[in-house]
């Protein structure tokens, strides 16, 4: 799957604090073809999403992280309306924490079932 600026939203965005993870998935991501940013918390997360806008296919979204938890942003984004146009899976080891309505990955990751999520959700 290859992703270009010619078939936009292009960018995957993986918000996750653990950063050996958030290197380990972004480098495998992009050698699918993909273009990804990386966040290592929800606030940069959001702010991400707001600079990515209209450029955004998909937010793999980690629930436990500092300064500003999954949760929150999930909140955040109800609140703005921008949940459905933003496009969230979760990607925890609590799959059973997640918040309601929102697609989840559980840890450890599948690379079949991320790869088709995103194919899904791209």
């Amino acid at each position: 799957m290859t992703a270009t600026a010619a078939n936009s939203p292009s960018v995957v965005l993986i918000v996750e604090d653990e950063e050996e993870s958030r290197e380990t998935l972004r480098e495998l991501l992009e050698l699918e073809g993909l273009v990804v940013q990386t966040a290592a918390n929800g606030r940069e997360g959001l702010d991400a999403i707001a600079a990515l806008d209209g450029r955004l296919c998909v937010v793999l979204l980690d629930l436990f992280m500092p300064v500003m938890d999954g949760w929150q942003v999930v909140d955040a984004l109800r609140r703005e309306g921008r949940l459905g146009s933003v496009r969230v899976v979760i990607v925890t080891s609590a799959a059973h924490r997640a918040p309601p309505g929102v697609p989840v990955l559980e840890k450890p990751l599948d690379i079949a079932r991320l790869m088709e999520a995103i194919q899904q959700t791209c």
